[in-house]
């Protein structure tokens, strides 16, 4: 039962009495996900302040009710969830629109992270969000960690987890600023550079030293004052995108020259989802099978890219038939690994793990995705990105980010789709 007295008392508090509260950040690839692993152990709430996005948008109904009243009721489902792809194909055609939506989150996410902070139990608390030292989140912790190994280190784990050739690997690391500059503001820095069981001495070192429960100086609690919504000015009315227009797809996508990719209906139990440790012997049994045998990893290597990257896993009951990793920064989404097997599910979990993936880019309000796609790769698989909104571009005609992220990023004997979703561009 809730205890009123209790909840009173939380609500009244202005500060983060009894918590000690540390912020977590790093580069790519220096084992940021193994470090919030290991505050899970040690009993920690552990907040990913880029996920309660999601989370919000499924359950929250205020929030639910205020897009809506925003963006029209066509942006929630009828179970009340936010239909994420809809709502990106209003505020990434209009700039206004965006910063609308914004300033409707924004408030709701820090509310949720306070609110979390505020009702666990858990006397530590470790959060890791993208721009951790911008805005008020510093003045909440006690300390900040950051994580960092050399960069020949950061250079393996690029090729192991993403595919890169060492020259590629090596421009993206350089795109990431220096290490130094985050480990400039920290209190603690964890060095990744050696074994698993190296970088755990180092967090337990780290986790002894922080202060005491009940010691700490208590952090004042994150701005909770509600933003003014940045609605659009009246001339937005005739250039705003509206819901009725649009489809679950982008209008604008060009019509490919090859034939149609035909669709398979979906089965009654068909499931995508995030891959875990245990999937790993059938995630190895699938590579080998889509490549033909021509890529050959071993469990360590894809433990480690499930440590640094993501994965979605399309299945039909128990059958996994479509692995595809995923990446997400600087608003850039990167499509780098698929395997599909057997090519019939192209068409089935290939095109479910497509449609999830577009869902996880509008939620982190990334501006462009980008399928790199092996030239090895079926026909069907290019099909299936271009039937759900992905097109060539010239690289002339591209931001310099998504240009950026394009030469860092593509593997060798690859070529590359990609879909719009927030048009930076100059006119």
């Amino acid at each position: 039962m809730s205890n009123p007295g209790k909840n009173d008392k939380l609500q009244n508090a202005t500060h983060y009495d009894g918590k000690v509260i540390i912020g977590l950040t790093g580069n790519i690839a220096t084992g940021k996900s193994a470090v919030m692993g290991l505050a899970r152990d040690e009993g920690a709430l552990t907040i990913d302040a880029d996920k309660i996005v999601h989370e919000l948008m499924d359950r929250d109904a205020k929030l639910q009710e205020a897009i809506a009243a925003e963006f029209s009721s066509r942006v929630r489902r009828a179970d009340g969830r936010i239909d994420r792809d809809l709502l990106g194909q209003i505020v990434f055609s209009d700039p206004d629109q965006l910063a609308l939506l914004e300033s409707i989150v924004h408030p709701a996410v820090r509310r949720e992270v306070d609110k979390r902070i505020l009702e666990s139990d858990a006397g530590y608390v470790m959060i890791e969000a993208i721009k951790l030292l911008e805005g008020d989140m510093p003045n909440a912790c006690h300390q900040i960690w950051v994580t960092r190994c050399d960069r020949q280190k950061q250079l393996e784990r690029l090729r192991v987890c993403r595919g890169m050739e060492t020259s590629v690997a090596a421009n993206r690391i350089k795109s990431q600023g220096t290490q130094e500059e985050k480990v400039a503001f920290a209190d603690v820095v964890i060095d990744t550079n050696g074994l698993m069981k190296e970088t755990k001495e180092q967090f337990e070192m780290a986790w002894a030293r922080l202060p005491a429960l009940g010691q700490a100086e208590a952090k004042p609690r994150l701005n909770l004052t509600p933003e003014p919504l940045k609605r659009p000015q009246a001339n937005v009315e005739a250039t705003a995108v509206s819901p009725e227009s649009l489809t679950a797809e982008s209008k604008t996508a060009n019509v490919s020259d090859l034939t149609p990719l035909e669709m398979g209906d979906a089965p009654e139990d068909l499931q995508v989802r995030r891959a875990r440790p245990n999937d790993i012997p059938s995630i190895l049994l699938l590579i080998q099978q889509s490549s033909g045998g021509a890529i050959k990893m071993k469990r360590s290597d894809v433990l480690m890219a499930l440590s640094e990257r993501g994965y979605f896993i399309g299945q039909v009951g128990s059958e996994i038939s479509t692995v595809v990793g995923w990446k997400i920064d600087s608003q850039v989404g990167r499509v780098e690994e698929i395997y599909i097997h057997p090519p019939e599910m192209i068409g089935v979990t290939g095109t479910a793990v497509i449609q999830e993936i577009q869902k996880s880019a509008y939620g982190h309000m990334c501006q462009i995705i980008v399928a790199f796609i092996p030239n090895s790769a079926p026909d069907d698989v290019r099909r299936l990105f271009l039937a759900h909104g992905y097109v060539p571009m010239e690289r002339s005609e591209m931001a310099n980010n998504w240009k950026e992220a394009l030469e860092e990023s593509q593997p060798e004997d690859s070529s590359y789709l990609v879909k719009v979703l927030l048009d930076t561009r100059l006119k």
